[in-house]
């Protein structure tokens, strides 16, 4: 008769040993690569928030307009404000295309605005929700809203309509670059005002000539940019 080995007690407790630290290798590997997936893809999107917050600003601060408007009392309002109404900065921009199908085509101008909104105000519902995607549960800060209105000069039920450029901002900033006097008559004076209309001299003539932000922002920190204003009034 032939007699059959079989592994020993030794063995078998060696080969459960080695497949289960290769099952929590393989795990850990797993985890690993799908954790760090996650915070890529949250940094992606993250980024791509700024991107769009890059894009909205740029695309209205470089189409202003010198074109004043009138408030809902009937006076009338410059075409950039700044720190000087409800809404830190408030301006004129070109630029608003209509539907290519329309029938009845509105003004290319718009007022646009924006203004820091508290992060548990109901404007800034959608921004919770994503805040909530990025893991973020107890923000602390302020949503960035930009409001816009249908038409430049309000009536009492002209009321803006808002959407949300930016999940979370921690601090804001904004300053406007004015230039004094004459360039052909002389050297102008420059300077930089955190609020416009300013009183800066009644014998004096006013250029606007830049406008720079200065946004701290989760977690990309504070970001400073400029942009070159028009100096055009309307043809």
């Amino acid at each position: 008769m032939h007699r059959t080995r079989a592994f020993t007690l030794l063995e078998v407790l060696l080969a459960i040993a080695f497949t289960a630290s290769i099952g929590v290798g393989a795990h850990q590997l797993l985890s690993g690569t799908m954790l760090a997936k996650e915070v890529s893809d949250r940094k992606a999107d993250q980024l791509k928030s700024l991107q769009r917050l890059n894009q909205v600003l740029s695309r209205d601060i470089r189409q202003y307009i010198d074109r004043p408007v009138r408030d809902v009392f009937g006076d009338e309002q410059p075409a950039l404000l700044l720190e000087s109404s409800e809404y830190p900065l408030e301006f004129t921009r070109s630029g608003w295309r209509n539907s290519p199908v329309t029938e009845d085509p509105r003004s290319q101008l718009q007022r646009v605005a924006y203004r820091l909104e508290n992060i548990d105000s109901d404007v800034c519902e959608s921004a919770r929700e994503r805040l909530l995607q990025w893991g973020i549960t107890d923000p602390d800060g302020d949503c960035l809203v930009r409001y816009y209105w249908h038409v430049l000069d309000r009536a009492n039920d002209s009321e803006p309509s808002h959407q949300v450029v930016y999940e979370l901002v921690e601090q804001l900033e904004m300053e406007v670059l004015i230039r004094q006097g004459d360039a052909n008559a002389g050297s102008p004076s420059q300077d930089w005002y955190s609020s416009w209309p300013a009183l800066t001299g009644a014998d004096t003539s006013t250029t606007l000539m830049a406008l720079r932000w200065r946004i701290e922002v989760p977690p990309f920190g504070e970001i400073e940019r400029s942009w070159l204003l028009a100096r055009g009034d309307l043809p």
